[in-house]
């Protein structure tokens, strides 16, 4: 009888030491795993080691946050150009001769006509250089000044109802203003 009863604690010992092993790894892996990984937590610092900690919703948050803002600094201006029906507006950006802009604007449907032009500071002449003259709804680009002056779009909706145009640009100007 004594090799049966020897027989039923064997199984029941074993039985204590896989749980005792399981419930080890369960703690380890919460603590050097999920706490890093879900929570932002870590005690060792195997979780930021392994790169974990940059799962954790807070940080993801931030990475998200960043790249909004990395996106919106892309472009550093925006305007919002309302053109009534059968109207024009201009926008313009004082730059000097090379300075450089990227841009890129459109519409919330309809076509408009624009013309892309810069005049020199105090020509009496009226002189002034158009760096594209089209009808569309979107444009995206970029130009150089090749003189000291003001440089930018004029709109003009031909339809019926109003357009507005949505306009961000970066780069070298000053003064960005509605004219």
């Amino acid at each position: 009888m004594t090799s049966q009863s020897s027989q039923n604690q064997t199984p029941a010992k074993q039985l204590w030491l896989a749980t005792a092993a399981a419930l080890v790894a369960g703690l380890v892996t919460l603590v050097l795993v999920i706490m890093p990984a879900e929570y932002n937590i870590d005690p060792t610092g195997v979780g930021a080691a392994l790169g974990l900690t940059a799962l954790s919703p807070e940080k993801l948050a931030e990475a998200e946050a960043d790249a909004a803002k990395a996106s919106s600094a892309a472009m550093d201006g925006m305007a919002s150009v309302v053109l009534p029906a059968a109207s024009g507006k201009e926008f313009k950006l004082e730059m000097t001769a090379g300075e450089r802009v990227d841009f890129e604007w459109i519409t919330d449907g309809e076509a408009v006509y624009v013309d892309m032009h810069g005049e020199p500071f105090d020509d009496p002449t009226g002189y002034f250089k158009s760096y594209a003259v089209t009808t569309t709804n979107e444009m995206k680009g970029s130009f150089t000044a090749v003189f000291e002056g003001t440089h930018g779009w004029y709109f003009r909706n031909d339809s019926n109802a109003e357009v507005t145009v949505q306009l961000f640009y970066e780069g070298q100007y000053k003064n960005p203003k509605m004219m």
